[in-house]
């Protein structure tokens, strides 16, 4: 796979990376005070805590980005490097789109065990106040579907594949490599949980099995996304990914058994479908070619 000319050190480039990761997660616990320190991830205050914290290290690591590309001159502008352009047609909008469609594909069974239980918009079990309005403008869902998304993306996918990738990574690296550092960063919910659930040896098990489901599927994720941003050039699809992972939350295939035997073989179908289809449709959907060109991906 093609490289760029080393002009940062490899090792310069993972300090960088450590550095985001360190930025972004040291500000929940220097934002917050005395009085707070033992309030839960999702009590207000700590909610707005940390919402402060992820803005401030959104700041500060585009702002180290800078520093390294007047050391190291990059070929493109720090907002290409970055995938912060934004589109210039209608067609290269819907293009950025392409991956939203194509994580839904992928969600195929979930979205239709929804539609069995009449969960889907305009249908019977959903309303929009209480589905849509009550969740995306409470602080809450505008930490899960807003601030998180953006935040953890910008500096964990553009800041830090910006930095790797002038370092001479292969794409291979890009893709596999690098969300380690945002699994890891996810990793510090771990002590939390510990002293919330108990600090016994109940709670340590409950700990390590939940740390690592969410190491592993964070860095799955971050597969994903990479891929996306490094083919496509852009941080809003993996955005809009993001969040649209985050609204689905992970399958839950135990309500599954409540439907029909009928409509189990449908839904177990779309399991299986999507992952086919997601497979099928992944590098079309992707092309850079559907964007004009990518920053890190020649169009072939």
């Amino acid at each position: 796979m093609a490289t760029t000319s080393q002009n940062v050190s490899s090792f310069v480039a993972n300090v960088a990376c450590i550095a985001f990761g360190f930025i972004y997660v040291a500000g929940f616990y220097l934002f917050r005070t005395k009085q707070n320190a033992n309030l839960s991830r999702n009590h207000p205050v700590t909610i707005k805590n940390r919402i402060r914290a992820v803005t401030f290290a959104s700041i500060v690591t585009p702002f180290l980005v800078w520093l390294i590309m007047l050391s190291h001159p990059f070929n493109h502008s720090i907002l290409q490097v970055l995938g912060l352009r934004l589109p210039s047609s209608v067609s290269e909008l819907a293009a950025l789109t392409g991956p939203v469609v194509l994580t839904a594909v992928l969600f195929l069974g979930p979205l239709v065990q929804l539609y069995y239980e009449q969960s889907l918009p305009y249908q019977s079990n959903f309303d929009f106040t209480r589905d849509v309005k009550s969740v995306f403008f409470s602080l809450l869902g505008q930490r899960n579907y807003v601030v998180a998304p953006i935040t953890e993306e910008f500096v964990f996918r553009a800041c830090m594949i910006a930095v790797l990738h002038h370092a001479g990574f292969s794409r291979a690296y890009l893709i596999f490599v690098s969300p380690m550092y945002f699994g890891l960063a996810h990793l510090h919910h771990a002590w939390e949980n510990f002293h919330q659930w108990g600090s016994n040896k109940g709670a340590l098990r409950l700990v390590l099995f939940s740390s690592t489901f969410q190491f592993c599927y964070t860095t799955v994720f971050g597969w994903y996304v990479s891929f996306v941003f490094l083919r496509l050039g852009s941080i809003w699809p993996p955005i809009l990914c993001h969040t649209f992972c985050n609204i689905m939350g992970f399958p839950d295939v135990s309500d599954i058994q409540l439907q029909s035997p009928a409509r189990q073989k449908v839904i177990k179908c779309a399991f299986a479908g999507g992952v086919v289809l997601f497979w099928c449709l992944l590098f079309p959907l992707t092309s850079p070619r559907n964007v004009g060109w990518s920053v890190y991906w020649p169009a072939a």
